[in-house]
């Protein structure tokens, strides 16, 4: 939509962060599942226009304090470095007011400068791509190494915590107000089945086995910048769910989506595959950028984070489809089933795939010159 044609309401919004007599376009962007994103055309640059679900994101300053605080310590890194903070990490735009959050008629507005000159993808085009999101994952966990996790706010309560999540799955499997448990008793006994793994991060983080770090936790392919000219990874980006947590959900998060040769919906699960070339590339990537500050413990456990990861994401969207959709975006009242279906398929080929994936993340690690104590 150009200025004439956009929305009164819209308009007042971006007024807030933007002088919108010279905004050209608003075009809104519907790939995520969570917020309503806009991305505004001006003529110095783009900006990310969003509405924050506050449903998902209940305490919307605490969000953005976490984003604010992560955001600056980063910045601090790479001007040191001697990198351009435009393109090295994402930008918050105050209000007028200098605020980092704008409230119209009870919604809760933020805005962030475009990065130019590079864009997200949907789709893995080449194993070398996926080495770079890896890097840039691995990156992120290394500038954040030294930031101290009780600056952050819990802002989504037991966001990794999987029993916990498995023992309201539990509750709403029981209550059933949507009447759908009979269409999905197979993969409700699939996630019951599988229940003995869900306390084996949280276990190892409580008994400090590995350290807790600050996690981005939604590492998928679209969430990493990519330079247009070179194809390097610049930085991540949609940092709603940074907050305290373990470098494994990081890792298993980006093989989830990245590694799996389907879409997160596709239906047609004969389709749904893991690649291991792509869980290779990846993983060196990742590995390369983590090596100063990883553990044995964690490199140990990378294969745990890929699989419970995995396994508990089936089972958020199975508890979401149960719940009445209240989570994630659908297009379709089926929507959160089929991608529960995707995803418990996506657990099986990781399961039948764990000693191939073992062995290549062990390659990688004695590839990349880690230490003896990585490797027994």
């Amino acid at each position: 939509m150009n200025n004439k044609e956009m929305p009164t309401e819209l308009r007042k919004v971006a007024d807030e962060f933007l002088n919108s007599e010279k905004i050209l376009e608003i075009i809104e962007i519907e790939s995520g599942h969570i917020n309503q994103t806009f991305m505004v055309v001006m003529p110095e640059c783009n900006y990310i226009l969003q509405q924050i679900n506050t449903h998902v994101f209940n305490s919307p300053f605490g969000m953005m304090h976490n984003i604010k605080e992560v955001t600056e310590h980063i910045r601090k890194k790479v001007i040191y470095e001697g990198r351009d903070p435009n393109r090295a990490v994402l930008n918050i735009v105050t209000s007028r007011l200098n605020q980092d959050v704008v409230i119209y008629r009870n919604k809760y507005w933020r805005c962030m400068q475009y990065i130019s000159g590079a864009k997200t993808y949907d789709v893995i085009e080449s194993p070398q791509m996926f080495l770079e999101v890896g890097r840039a994952v691995g990156e992120f966990q290394t500038l954040l190494s030294d930031f101290h996790t009780r600056i952050l706010d819990d802002t989504i309560s037991h966001f990794h915590d999987t029993p916990y999540r498995y023992e309201r799955f539990q509750d709403i499997v029981k209550l059933d107000k949507c009447n759908r448990v009979k269409d999905c008793q197979e993969e409700i006994n699939f996630i019951i089945s599988h229940s003995d793994i869900f306390p084996s991060i949280v276990t190892k983080l409580e008994k400090k086995i590995i350290p807790q770090r600050v996690t981005h936790n939604d590492t998928k392919l679209s969430n990493v910048m990519i330079d247009d000219e070179t194809g390097k990874a610049l930085c991540l980006i949609d940092l709603d769910t940074v907050m305290k947590g373990s470098i494994l959900y990081d890792y298993g998060d980006a093989l989830r989506i990245g590694a799996s040769i389907a879409a997160e919906d596709e239906v047609n699960l004969d389709k749904v595959k893991i690649s291991l070339e792509l869980i290779e590339a990846f993983t060196r990537g990742f590995l390369s950028e983590v090596k100063d500050i990883i553990k044995p413990a964690e490199t140990d456990a990378l294969y745990d984070g890929y699989l419970i990861i995995t396994c508990e994401i089936a089972m958020r969207f199975l508890d979401d489809y149960l719940d009445g959709d209240l989570y994630f975006r659908t297009t379709h009242s089926t929507h959160n089933l089929e991608r529960a279906r995707n995803q418990i398929k996506l657990v099986k080929e990781i399961e039948s795939s764990e000693r191939e994936i073992k062995a290549l993340i062990k390659r990688v690690l004695k590839e990349l010159d880690y230490s003896e104590e990585f490797l027994v």
